[in-house]
């Protein structure tokens, strides 16, 4: 009989922490074990109510896992673990001075299409914002004391990394078509 390897959460499922700051290594190694372990192969001569359950074990897992090892879909998990959710049809409200920063680093990005130095230069600047915004999601998010302004300030960090991800992207694009 296969028992179900969902408690609570993605982080009950891998047996970790809920923490933003998780160890990549052990999530990595937690998610083979689980693999393995319910992998639809080793249920090939089961029944067929545990061939299903085991394929959806092994969906889940994957989900888990791909949700856990991205920085920026860990937040907007472990805030919806807390009641909020990020809805960008109707949540348009964006702190000015980054909505500032985003203008000027697309004006950069056009600006840099022909140059693969200016495109190094400005995503080495992305990947220094996210690292700052990762860092900050992370101090407010480990917190066991979680306020609900904190968890606000948590929420927009995460709508800006996902707009860093966009620009990351973005200029990979860029990068490829130079060459």
């Amino acid at each position: 009989m296969m028992h179900t390897p969902l408690e609570n959460d993605f982080f009950d499922l891998f047996g970790i922490g809920r923490t933003y700051s998780l160890d990549r290594r052990l999530l990595r190694d937690r998610f083979r074990e689980l693999q393995k372990k319910f992998h639809p192969d080793n249920f090939a001569s089961a029944s067929d109510h545990e061939r299903r359950l085991s394929a959806q074990y092994a969906a889940l897992i994957n989900e888990a896992y791909t949700t856990l090892n991205d920085p920026m879909q860990r937040g907007k998990y472990m805030l919806s673990l807390h009641g909020i959710n990020l809805d960008q049809e109707h949540d348009t409200g964006m702190d000015p001075e980054f909505l500032m920063q985003q203008i000027e680093l697309r004006e950069e990005l056009d600006d840099a299409q022909s140059s693969i130095d200016a495109l190094a230069r400005l995503s080495a600047r992305i990947s220094d914002e996210f690292s700052k915004r990762e860092a900050s999601i992370g101090e407010i998010l480990d917190n066991t004391s979680e306020q609900e302004s904190q968890l606000e300030t948590a929420r927009h960090l995460v709508r800006e990394l996902q707009f860093l991800v966009r620009m990351r992207s973005e200029i990979e694009d860029a990068e490829e078509a130079l060459f």
